[in-house]
């Protein structure tokens, strides 16, 4: 029977979005952690069938909503609300209730406070080495996500999230089936539990090819901005990918609503394209950081806490 590994109900300020995968194969419970068990879970993440384009239908408390998973076996219903507390959801397929394996939060409410957070994962809040392949998939096979290594600067900034109850969108390249490597490394480093907005799920034919939306971060970010308007942002990212230049075009858009925009140094040398891109960023918006181990994270933390606080101006 299929199951569904990843539901998300996000509002927003006068909208709510839930959005799930359904794979098409029985759920089996994830074996104990260890050097060959993280091998076989990941590895076995890019071998299940998905339930593609099929009608399902969605029951949000006391209504009800046909629609149909895509090609990526995603499916979404999007409402004119935004919720105050978790709604009742389920999700029938041939007449019989799908079961939901989830150890994350599901409901994602919008926060009174004027302020949010948007965060790239790889390199941002966790060593991920993106910019190599064989690397990252060396990190991802045989290192245990509760031992993943985070991002030490990224880390503490965080810390303001879960104390001042700020919106948290971590907005990532990386493809669905890492979730459960991803939600188990920011529980087990006591990260803001914000909702994750990552790519397509993948097969391992997929995998080697490496492509993906050219512009699901740029997309998925300008749609968080316009429907949280109300808010001023940060953006921290790092010097791998993208980032930089997502960044550098939704400064530009969106100017007033983004406050700091913070990247992560990668490496020791930066190269000729990474201080072009740099450079640009900055100029564009002159309020952004280029991070590492010696930038000062408690001069960066008492400047947002000032901005969280209505002690300094936006």
């Amino acid at each position: 029977m299929p199951f569904i590994p990843q539901i998300s109900v996000v509002s927003y300020k006068s909208r709510t979005i839930i959005s799930g995968l359904i794979l098409n194969t029985p759920y089996k419970k994830k074996r104990q952690t260890g050097l060959l068990n993280t091998l076989r879970g990941v590895l076995s993440s890019y071998k299940k069938p998905l339930l593609k384009n099929q009608e399902i239908t969605v029951f949000i408390d006391n209504n009800s909503y046909v629609v149909k998973t895509n090609g990526h076996a995603v499916f979404e219903v999007e409402l004119n609300i935004s919720f105050d507390k978790a709604p009742n959801v389920r999700v029938w397929y041939q007449e019989e209730e799908l079961h939901i394996h989830q150890n994350y939060p599901i409901f994602f409410k919008y926060s009174d406070t004027r302020f949010a957070i948007i965060s790239d994962i790889d390199d941002t809040i966790l060593v991920s080495h993106t910019a190599s392949f064989f690397q990252r998939i060396g990190v991802l096979s045989f290192i245990p996500p509760a031992k993943r290594k985070p991002i030490d600067f990224t880390q503490k900034l965080l810390k303001l999230v879960e104390l001042n109850d700020i919106n948290m969108f971590y907005v990532s390249k990386s493809e669905r089936n890492l979730f459960d490597v991803l939600t188990t490394f920011i529980q087990k480093q006591a990260l803001p539990k914000g909702v994750l907005f990552l790519t397509p799920y993948l097969n391992l034919r997929e995998l080697t090819k490496r492509k993906k939306g050219k512009d699901f971060k740029l997309d998925r970010i300008e749609f968080i901005l316009k429907h949280s308007s109300d808010k001023k942002f940060v953006l921290i990212g790092d010097d791998t990918q993208k980032d930089m230049e997502v960044y550098e075009v939704i400064s530009r858009k969106y100017k007033n609503q983004i406050v700091r925009i913070y990247i992560h140094q990668t490496r020791s040398r930066i190269n000729s394209r990474k201080q072009l891109l740099w450079k640009k960023l900055k100029s564009t918006f002159p309020n952004a950081v280029y991070f590492n181990e010696s930038t000062d994270i408690v001069k960066e933390i008492d400047l947002l806490r000032n901005l969280i606080t209505n002690k300094a101006e936006l």
